[in-house]
């Protein structure tokens, strides 16, 4: 059988209608996945504002004073300083946000206030998790019930927790219980993988918060963040957080002049292992703007160097 020559104009042409043909569909997910995202983000945006409204209504009923612009519970007391920076620089493998603390006295232990209370809760975790549903895929209904879940968990934490005020050891194993539990209704309600993407998520927390900061001072200097490199600088920003977390605290509160400097050191080979992973994600302007950044750290790690030597040496007071 005799097999005509197929001029080389037809082979380039039906290769590039193919081509054409896959650009097309990959571009058609592309959108149909953003689509996805940003409907997700308006239904929690949404259901935020819902809540809000029902929150401020119910806290007239009570008499209590609403919360302020933005604000979305009365706050736990911050960690120490230390434990704030370990916490924005590298989160431990079952990271969680602190939960909130409900204030003593008062009317906390009636209906009215613990509805409200359960309502701030909510609040303050779509808020903290805004990106989280469109991330992980989930729609409104998904995330309307992980929402839930976890709001129900740490009220659940809280009221466990009473009583233990001053017994360290039971609060930590009060918390571990209920992370164990809140893990295991997560897998039930989301399926193993999707809740293992969640935990995924919430360990990437600390990276996604300093991704943040980084992105808002780009802004600033209007040299603003892609999507594409803020999610490559995550990537990045986990995968030095597990290459060398911080070094352990010892017991106790008490300064310690050695862990001080110790944290000092990892928190500066932290950041030379960032930059080097970083600086490749950004463009010219951006790595002039990143690395200004990076000396104004080293600068308060350096007077904080002298702070710490100054207080090690200092005289013992009688």
């Amino acid at each position: 059988m005799k097999i005509r020559n197929v001029p080389i104009s037809w082979v380039i042409a039906a290769a590039g209608a193919a081509a054409s043909i896959y650009l097309a569909v990959q571009l058609s997910g592309a959108r149909a996945q953003l689509e996805q995202q940003r409907q997700a983000r308006n239904a929690d945006a949404a259901r935020i504002s819902q809540l809000e409204d029902e929150l401020h209504a119910r806290q007239a009923t009570a008499h209590l004073p609403p919360p302020g612009p933005g604000a979305a519970t009365p706050g736990p007391k911050p960690p120490p300083a230390r434990e704030s920076r370990a916490a924005a620089n590298a989160g431990p493998e079952s990271w969680m946000p602190p939960p909130a603390v409900e204030r003593p006295g008062g009317f906390n232990n009636s209906p009215v206030a613990r509805n409200s209370t359960r309502l701030q809760q909510e609040v303050r975790l779509r808020r903290f998790y805004a990106d989280m549903p469109a991330t992980l895929g989930l729609d409104a209904a998904q995330a309307d019930k992980l929402f839930d879940l976890l709001a129900d968990s740490e009220m659940s934490e809280i009221n466990n927790m009473r009583g233990y005020v001053d017994d360290p050891a039971a609060r930590a194993s009060i918390e571990a219980s209920a992370r164990e539990q809140r893990n295991a209704a997560i897998e039930s309600l989301l399926g193993p993988d999707k809740a293992a993407e969640f935990q995924s998520y919430e360990k990437s927390m600390p990276a996604r918060m300093q991704v943040n900061r980084v992105g808002e001072t780009m802004a600033a200097a209007n040299v603003p963040l892609t999507d594409a490199q803020k999610t490559a600088m995550i990537t990045a920003f986990v995968k030095e957080q597990d290459a060398g977390p911080p070094p352990q605290r010892p017991p106790g509160n008490s300064f310690d002049a050695d862990y001080e400097m110790r944290y000092l050191d990892w928190q500066a080979d932290y950041s030379r292992r960032v930059q080097a992973s970083v600086e490749p994600l950004l463009n010219a302007e951006q790595v002039r703007q990143y690395r200004e950044s990076v000396e104004n750290q080293n600068a308060r790690r350096e007077r904080q160097r002298s702070r710490i030597d100054s207080r090690r040496n200092a005289p013992a007071t009688p």
